[in-house]
């Protein structure tokens, strides 16, 4: 009997993975910013999971993925208190203005993007 089978590479974003069918080996890699939880399974940001190690068989997988919420609050401050230091000692405090307008309490959400790297019969 002649079997053919495929390495198939497909990027996922947010939580559209559809469940793959014939699959003998799956490999995950998180390729956002964010920390995913594929089947219980910790991927952390650039991190390379096997999930299915190649051993003869094949079966139908269902993927379930969860990001975890890696909003970062920060504060980026217009102005900057520092010491100056003269002849060895600290004298005055001085304050600088950053010449950019920064407004505070900026949100940067993670990228939720994780790519499958599966072998699959055809």
């Amino acid at each position: 009997m002649f079997v053919e089978s495929a390495f198939i590479t497909k990027e996922f974003r947010e939580e559209q993975i559809p469940v793959l069918e014939n699959v003998t080996s799956l490999c995950v890699v998180n390729k956002g910013t964010s920390i995913a939880t594929i089947n219980g399974v910790v991927i952390h940001p650039t991190q390379k999971q096997i999930l299915i190690v190649p051993d003869g068989t094949y079966s139908k997988v269902q993927l379930v993925v969860t990001y975890s919420n890696t909003n970062i609050k920060r504060d980026i401050p217009t102005k900057k208190e520092r010491n100056i230091e003269i002849d060895g000692d600290i004298k005055i405090y001085e304050t600088l203005r950053r010449g950019i307008p920064i407004k505070k309490g900026i949100r940067i959400s993670g990228q939720n993007k994780i790519l499958l790297i599966y072998k699959k019969l055809i």
